[in-house]
């Protein structure tokens, strides 16, 4: 079983998995933004 400061040295070493974990982070960060703002909505119109 590997350490977590093992993989993220593996990680910060190898171009293509730093650029797919950037890329999902993004993802996931785009995505509870846009959910957050359609939550926000939904209630005010829910209070309405």
């Amino acid at each position: 079983m590997r350490s977590l400061r093992d993989r993220v040295d593996d990680i910060s070493d190898d171009p293509k998995k730093l650029k797919r974990v950037f890329a999902l982070i993004w993802g996931v960060a785009y995505f509870m933004l846009i959910l957050g703002f359609i939550l926000i909505v939904w209630v005010v119109f829910l209070d309405t």
